[in-house]
């Protein structure tokens, strides 16, 4: 849902892979396994290359499925992350401090509305071990896009959520929602990208709403602005009429898709204006 710079180094260059896997692989205290973790150095290497190239196009879906690296056992490449990159103190935690600090006021790229509070692997560590410390396969998340994505990965092209680091899909409008003309009122949200889209684009963020299970996410947080709302709405339509309300609505709305044009909020705003029944006291239901 919004873009991010691959992540960087402390000189600001793109991370080397290779240098990654040896950093957390350096804490390894038994000689044997280490070596044999060092022996694969550059599988991971090659593998990470042939990642970014895949991830530019859009074929991720393609990457293979494996069990093992070499000698080494997926759960051992595991390993490299759950114990030499996460752990407070591990020589790989300021890689994983840095990934976690590239979103502005750490907010979740993947919804746009959590805090990011983990990384999540964009291909499942558990069927891709070998990018369990990839930088570029490592996302910023949030508790709810982790919990929803799970070790779920696609298996088509159109089947692919976005990627936060390689696609940026926001020159046009293609989340939107609907008022649904309850008591309270109520927003539905759903994809509605441009005609000249391509027909895996428009499957790809129709499936990222649909994975990330979005559309509850955004309905809950719209209720919730609705309320805080609607005193104000209340009392510009006392005073203007629904033209008050209305004009009121465009102009946050003009500021909101200034920041972001496919947040939920700005979805919420454009329908909310677009409702004659909205801006007609719907809102108060």
């Amino acid at each position: 849902m919004r873009s991010l710079p691959p992540p960087t180094d402390e000189n600001t260059q793109p991370f080397d892979p290779g240098r990654v896997f040896e950093i957390c692989v350096a804490m390894v205290k038994n000689p044997t396994l280490r070596a044999a973790l060092r022996g694969i150095r550059n599988d991971v290497e090659t593998a990470s290359e042939e990642y970014d190239a895949k991830a530019s196009r859009s074929q991720l879906y393609q990457a293979q499925i494996h069990a093992a690296v070499g000698p080494i056992a997926g759960e051992e490449m595991v390993r490299v992350y759950t114990g030499r990159m996460v752990p407070k103190g591990s020589t790989g935690r300021p890689i994983y401090n840095r990934i976690m600090s590239l979103p502005v006021n750490q907010r979740c790229p993947l919804c746009g509305i959590g805090t990011v509070n983990t990384l999540d692997h964009y291909l499942p560590k558990s069927s891709f071990p070998i990018f369990s410390v990839t930088p570029n396969n490592l996302l910023p998340a949030c508790t709810w896009c982790q919990k929803e994505k799970s070790e779920d990965h696609a298996k088509a092209e159109g089947e692919q959520i976005l990627h936060p680091y390689f696609d940026d899909f926001d020159d046009d409008e293609w989340l939107v929602a609907d008022v649904v003309q309850t008591s309270p009122a109520a927003f539905h949200f759903y994809t509605s990208p441009p005609d000249h889209w391509s027909a895996v684009n428009k499957d790809r963020v129709a499936a990222h709403l649909k994975k990330l299970n979005l559309p509850v996410l955004f309905a809950s947080n719209a209720g919730s602005r609705l309320s805080e709302i609607k005193s104000r709405l209340a009392l510009l339509r006392e005073k203007g009429g629904a033209a008050a309300v209305r004009a009121h609505l465009s102009e946050e709305l003009a500021s909101i898709e200034a920041e972001h044009r496919n947040s939920w909020t700005a979805a919420m705003y454009r329908a909310a204006a677009a409702s004659d029944w909205f801006c007609q006291g719907g809102f108060g239901a």
